[in-house]
């Protein structure tokens, strides 16, 4: 027998793919034209097999290190109910010269993570990581030192966190990892992420909604 919990996404998903209908749906010219940058509260797209329906668009926007003055670089954030699993999936994209986008595989802690010699790392070795550019290993594979960047996470609610990133790559580029400094509180916190690189082009806009129409939680 099913139980409440399950019937309840069942239910949701359900109700989000009647809402799918032809007025909704994008033709052949669109989905070819359209990227995830068109994609809103409400928009329905696939990536690889799976179906998503983005329920929350956040932003980060990269600020001087003391987070006082904005920049002009943006990474945006979907939140995605997925159709076939009831899982949330996070996807992020930015567009710097060409358009990158990733999908979060999985969240880790600094047990997980080592030095090249095998030796712990933790958030006290972070400065000293970005000084000397250091590769960290993560299940065996190592991660170079990419990129390093104050940012203000923007809620759809307007309100913002300071968050500072660490970011890493393996040598093909295909996945990374960000450490997350969130310093909002009296006490940091930090948020380990591992992302998998999608291309633009297997992400294909299905449809789109008014936001109004989204089903409560």
């Amino acid at each position: 027998m099913i139980n409440t919990a399950d019937k309840k996404s069942f239910d949701k998903r359900f109700a989000l793919i009647r809402k799918l209908d032809k007025p909704m749906l994008t033709n052949q010219q669109e989905q070819l034209d359209l990227t995830i940058m068109d994609a809103g509260v409400g928009t329905f797209f696939t990536c690889f097999s799976d179906t998503y329906y983005v329920t929350q668009v956040s932003q980060y926007q990269e600020t001087t290190d003391d987070f006082k003055t904005p920049k002009d670089f943006f990474v945006t954030e979907l939140a995605c109910l997925c159709l076939e699993t009831g899982h949330t999936g996070h996807f992020e994209w930015e567009y710097d010269d060409t358009l990158e986008v990733s999908i979060t595989l999985d969240q880790t802690s600094f047990k997980r993570i080592t030095d090249e010699e095998g030796q712990a790392v933790d958030q006290d070795d972070l400065d000293q990581i970005v000084d000397d550019e250091d590769t960290i290993v993560y299940a065996g594979e190592k991660f170079f030192y990419d990129d390093d960047w104050a940012a203000l996470y923007k809620k759809p609610s307007g309100k913002s966190e300071a968050v500072y990133m660490y970011e890493f790559k393996n040598d093909s580029s295909t996945l990374s990892i960000t450490i997350e400094e969130w310093t909002g509180s009296a006490k940091d916190e930090y948020r380990i992420y591992i992302a998998k690189s999608v291309r633009p082009d297997e992400i294909t806009i299905l449809g789109r909604q008014d936001p109004k129409d989204i089903p409560d939680e």
